[in-house]
């Protein structure tokens, strides 16, 4: 009797152990390549994808992640791996499967809405739905879906990594800029006709171009950067911040653009004493994040292996050149921006304080609360 108690027990032992490896591996998420955080800081969604996927369309799981429960679900396997969007003030996100069909629904599992469209390679919608802006893989940009898609900008041959950014009056594309010898801080006196049904397109605005969103013509080429570049407008709508791959940070004033860039300063010297033993480097910037309407951070190329690369990340403020502070990033689990086309995979919620990465050698996310009065970042959870 007790030879086969133990068995059983055995039996038992293994029965678990292998549901458990099962749950594992179903539950179980690619590096993310792209995550949006809901405005009020509750949500975040991401689409995943190996590193061994297709550059130019990597596909994988869509991820809701539920801050406030610390809770994970996995909604779908055959997600492009570029195509996770909030739409702003809600709870609805936008989302493209493997057949190139774009999903609007909620958070509670209800679809709201869906259409045929191009490959995103980045994609975002109005809080009132009214005005959808997306780009393919070539930097090509249109406003609208199906009948009423219309091309913004189809003079581009842009590579992989892009950047959205949008604002009620303004929207920014960040992607490989050109070499800016002999250029102005930014060209306003923009002729060049944006839609070239040419095949020999001339890239008249690629890298840094600031549009209009209300008449859709370009308003600013800005000049500073060379190479993979990533940017975004404040939520304050003044401010354009750029950084990337020749060490090139900037900031532009809006209503002052061809006179007003400033070039974000890498002084280091004043890092606080309780920070003197953690890294923080010059490499290039990957990605860029707000905490607040005028305060972010730029966070830099990190390791590929966990407990290794930045530690720190440098705060800055709109309008100020310089380190306003230093934030405590951390690097084990090392954040998801180790290589330029994880660009997207960094989100925030300035008005809620909350900051989300992804993970550089799993599918999981960091999440992060910014407290203004002390200038400081918290880790409030990681989730594998």
């Amino acid at each position: 009797m007790i030879k086969r108690n133990k068995t059983l027990q055995i039996i038992v032992i293994l029965f678990l152990s292998v549901l458990g490896v099962v749950f594992y591996q179903y539950n179980r998420t690619d590096p993310i390549i792209s995550l949006s955080v809901s405005t009020d800081g509750r949500y975040v969604i991401s689409a995943h994808a190996s590193r061994k996927s297709d550059l130019y369309f990597p596909k994988g799981q869509l991820t809701l992640w539920d801050i406030e429960k610390k809770e994970k679900k996995i909604l779908a396997d055959h997600a492009n791996a570029y195509s996770a969007s909030f739409i702003p003030d809600s709870h609805e996100f936008m989302w493209q499967d493997d057949k190139k069909v774009v999903h609007i629904q909620n958070v509670d599992g209800q679809e709201l809405e869906k259409f045929n469209h191009f490959w995103v390679a980045g994609h975002l919608m109005s809080a009132d739905k009214s005005f959808y802006l997306s780009t393919n893989e070539y930097g090509e940009l249109y406003k609208g879906y199906g009948e009423k898609l219309i091309p913004i900008y189809t003079d581009a041959i842009s590579i992989l990594p892009l950047t959205l950014s949008m604002t009620k009056d303004y929207f920014l594309l960040s992607g490989n800029a050109g070499l800016p010898e002999n250029k102005p801080v930014a060209e306003t006196d923009l002729t060049a006709n944006p839609i070239n049904p040419s095949e020999s397109k001339k890239r008249s605005y690629d890298g840094v171009t600031l549009w209009d969103r209300h008449t859709l013509k370009p308003v600013a080429r800005l000049w500073g950067n060379v190479g993979k570049t990533t940017g975004l407008i404040s939520p304050d709508g003044n401010w354009v911040v750029t950084g990337g791959e020749n060490w090139g940070n900037y900031m532009w004033e809006i209503d002052n653009i061809t006179t007003n860039r400033k070039k974000l300063s890498l002084n280091y010297d004043n890092i606080p004493d309780k920070f003197k033993n953690k890294q923080i480097s010059t490499i290039s910037v990957i990605a860029i994040a707000f905490v607040t309407d005028t305060e972010f951070v730029m966070l830099r190329q990190s390791s590929e292996k966990d407990g290794f690369g930045d530690e720190l990340a440098a705060l800055y403020t709109v309008g100020d050149p310089w380190i306003k502070a230093y934030v405590e990033i951390g690097n084990n689990p090392s954040i998801s921006t180790n290589y330029y086309q994880r660009n997207l995979s960094v989100s925030s919620a300035p008005k809620a304080h909350i900051l989300v990465t992804g993970q550089a050698t799993g599918g999981g996310i960091n999440v992060y609360k910014y407290h203004p009065d002390k200038m400081e970042l918290e880790k409030i959870w990681v989730a594998d």
